[in-house]
């Protein structure tokens, strides 16, 4: 760790940033672990008004007679959820930005970033439900065990998270995310192209699975990095405003995780449906 004339420079980009943004995080107190853990409880507290909204809306579309489409027996998706969905996507893409860009904003920002997310999350369970029966406790009851099981790898000092490590995992993450990007474009533009044909054809296949179990581990990788911020921004006696950065991030890799465990897992269903 160097110092220069006017602020510490961090071997860790994320806490490097943090200390670039000050002004916008000036304060006596230092961040704490316990103070960590109570903002993102709340953050899990505003994922879970989010599902509460989704269960809410969709009971309403079907209480008030709604045309829906029934994706499987029982499973109905209204149009009007879509649109919320929509809106929803939109409105976490905005606040995930601007948090990202404008640090001292994610108070707000990651508020309604978990929010969105909590609602369209639930949205891609329920169809993930309608096809496969128990997938969605499976797959809840597998997120835990992972972030249980590389909390035990980052506090025993079994795997330790140095600037190549963070260097690999922030390259892949980049990675995977254009491509998705590229992919999506790809889709809405031409959904019916041969390109667009192969690429399903082989998620569909064998190295879709291999692609979405490498997912699993870039997003458990995530969380050793958000494990090795939290600790760096405690142990540095960072202020005390540093916890709602921490705090986000990891909620952000939770999420990502669930969502990337939910593909492979839903896979074990389809193979088994199959035998």
């Amino acid at each position: 760790m160097a110092v220069n004339s006017q602020r510490k420079v961090y071997t860790n980009p994320a806490i490097s940033k943090l200390n670039s943004f000050d002004d916008a995080f000036s304060g006596a107190e230092t961040a704490s672990y316990k103070g960590i853990l109570i903002k993102t409880l709340y953050f899990i507290a505003v994922i879970l008004v989010g599902i509460g909204a989704f269960f809410y809306m969709h009971n309403y579309f079907a209480s008030q007679g709604y045309t829906g489409v029934e994706i499987a027996d029982g499973y109905f998706v209204y149009a009007n959820e879509s649109a919320i969905l929509f809106g929803a996507m939109i409105v976490t893409l905005i606040s995930g930005l601007v948090a990202s860009f404008a640090t001292g904003t994610i108070p707000l920002t990651g508020t309604i970033y978990c929010a969105g997310m909590g609602y369209a999350v639930t949205f891609i369970s329920y169809t993930y439900a309608a096809a496969y029966s128990g997938i969605i406790v499976e797959a809840l009851l597998l997120t835990v065990l992972i972030i249980g099981v590389m909390a035990f790898l980052y506090t025993s000092g079994i795997v330790k998270v140095g600037y190549g490590f963070r260097t690999v995992v922030y390259t892949c993450l980049t990675v995977s995310v254009i491509g998705g990007l590229i992919f999506s474009l790809m889709f809405w533009l031409a959904p019916n192209s041969a390109i667009v044909s192969s690429i399903i054809s082989l998620q569909n296949g064998p190295l879709g699975i291999v692609f979405a179990v490498l997912g699993v581990l870039l997003a458990s990788a995530l969380l050793l990095t958000d494990f090795e911020t939290i600790g760096q921004t405690v142990e540095n006696g960072l202020s005390k405003k540093y916890e709602w950065f921490c705090s986000y991030s990891l909620m952000l890799s939770v999420i990502l995780l669930y969502l990337k465990v939910l593909r492979p897992v839903s896979y074990t269903h389809l193979r088994a449906h199959e035998t």
